[in-house]
């Protein structure tokens, strides 16, 4: 009997051991005793990552060493070379080789379809973590980045919603704007408050943040799926029925004074317009105002530096969509990707940080600094219902549009960066002629897309002569060394 429970006892541990055996190999290696580690990453400036990520992790992670290089010697970089940020952005982590990258969202696709960056996926499995608790569309998006797999996460996403003045639509009898929302809806809404006031003291519908013709005038565009330039991104294709609606439905906004404007109101420099329609909206002469999560600081801030603006009763709905994609949001935008390099030798400590960043117990911590007020939100929205009783869940109800649903294109479109400047001028003289001299549309989208093309030839060329010219220029200085 005693030989019988000695082999039954030698059995249960070869068992044992075949079962330590067989057990599933962790991805990456445990960091050292006491959990010790350490990580490099690149960030803009290191008091800022300190005090953003790096001493929130540190509390939690006490034996990992963090080093952080600032990427601001890029800017410099790009001057004297003439080149583009992500072609310096990819020297600079060649450079100094980083274990983590915080970067954008043009950065990130490079690197990750160079297969510079770490796939998450078999980890994220591994080590089930929560996905789920992202908001809609937001995985999706970093995977259509990363060609089909997940390289990266992001903490934070930007948006827009339509703040309203709920005292004003009820004074004037007018109902009060609902969620998902046409840009023709909205602006056929705010058209309804130009009737009440007077040339002297107009009451506008609404107004954007700062005011701009062309931001109006490209948010309108974007509403209706339009794009910039043709199939293959060489040339600008603006002569079409649809750029010609959205130029109309602007310039009959903006002069029948539905939507306030700069265009018309030349007394406000750049930069008042917030400030102006904050008071404005709190003395009723504003009803809507399209903005970002930060105007939530000036609803809060505003009364106290004015003590006779009396509290009033706002709300949120989503920002204007597109009717055929009404779940899906122009103005949803991931903020900066988190991610590992494939060839980084502290991936276990890496992954600890990313992770950290982008869980749910970070999360619900950011959702409480709401009431400090930042222009950036959690994509994970669980913690976040609302804000001096106001539900905020416009904020998190739209998905974010794929990377080619922008009005500008998918990444295979090239634009020189002096083309914007010249292109939003154009757009507001062809909208001021429309406004003030009853330019037709049909002329004046002909006129765009003559002279936009060539605008945009000019600074391809001379992009192509600056870069050239920086490139002999480094030849020049590699010779002297």
């Amino acid at each position: 009997m005693r030989q019988k429970w000695k082999a039954a006892i030698l059995l249960l541990a070869v068992i044992s051991l075949l079962g330590g055996c067989f057990a599933e190999k962790p991805m990456l290696e445990e960091l050292g005793p006491e959990g010790k580690g350490k990580m490099k990453v690149l960030y803009y400036d290191e008091d800022s990552f300190f005090k953003e990520f790096g001493n929130p992790f540190h509390l939690k992670y006490p034996n990992i060493e963090l080093e952080v290089v600032s990427t601001a010697p890029i800017r410099r970089e790009m001057q004297e070379n003439g080149t583009t940020y992500e072609e310096e952005y990819a020297k600079f982590v060649e450079k100094h080789k980083p274990d983590v990258i915080i970067t954008d969202s043009d950065s990130f696709e490079k690197l990750a379809q160079e297969g510079k960056l770490y796939n998450l996926e078999a980890i994220i499995e591994q080590e089930k973590f929560d996905l789920g608790g992202y908001l809609p569309g937001f995985v999706d998006l970093l995977r259509e980045r990363g060609g089909g797999s997940l390289y990266g996460l992001a903490p934070y996403f930007s948006t827009s919603v339509v703040f309203y003045n709920a005292d004003l639509f009820r004074e004037q009898h007018i109902e009060l704007p609902r969620n998902k929302m046409s840009w023709k809806e909205l602006i056929a809404l705010a058209g309804r408050f130009a009737e009440s006031g007077s040339e002297e003291d107009p009451i506008y519908g609404l107004v954007g943040q700062y005011g701009r013709a062309d931001s109006i005038f490209f948010d309108v565009a974007g509403s209706l799926s339009l794009r910039l330039f043709d199939a293959k991104g060489e040339k600008i294709a603006f002569n079409t029925d649809g750029w010609k609606e959205a130029m109309e439905l602007t310039a009959n906004a903006i002069r029948g004074k539905a939507v306030f404007s700069t265009l018309l109101e030349s007394r406000f420099r750049y930069g008042e317009v917030e400030v102006v329609q904050s008071e404005n909206f709190f003395k009723g002469k504003v009803a809507m105002v399209l903005g970002s999560p930060w105007f939530m600081h000036e609803l809060r801030e505003y009364p106290k530096y004015d003590k006779e603006a009396a509290p009033i009763d706002w709300g949120i709905v989503t920002a204007p969509v597109d009717p055929g994609n009404p779940d899906e949001s122009q103005y949803v935008s991931l903020q900066d990707e988190f991610a590992i390099l494939a060839d980084s030798p502290n991936k276990r400590a890496a992954w600890e940080f990313v992770k950290y960043v982008n869980g749910p117990e970070r999360a619900k911590a950011a959702s409480r600094s709401l009431r400090d007020l930042r222009d950036e939100l959690p994509t994970r929205g669980e913690y976040m219902k609302e804000l001096d009783g106001k539900s905020l869940e416009p904020f998190f109800m739209l998905r974010p549009k794929a990377s080619s649903g922008t009005v500008w294109g998918g990444p295979n479109v090239k634009i020189p960066p002096g083309f914007y400047w010249h292109f939003a001028n154009l757009i507001k003289q062809e909208l001021r002629d429309m406004i003030e001299n009853n330019k037709p549309a049909e002329a004046a989208v002909a006129k765009i897309d003559a002279e936009s093309n060539v605008i945009l030839k000019q600074e391809r060329e001379r992009e192509k002569a600056e870069a050239e010219k920086a490139r002999e220029k480094a030849q020049e200085n590699g010779a002297k060394k």
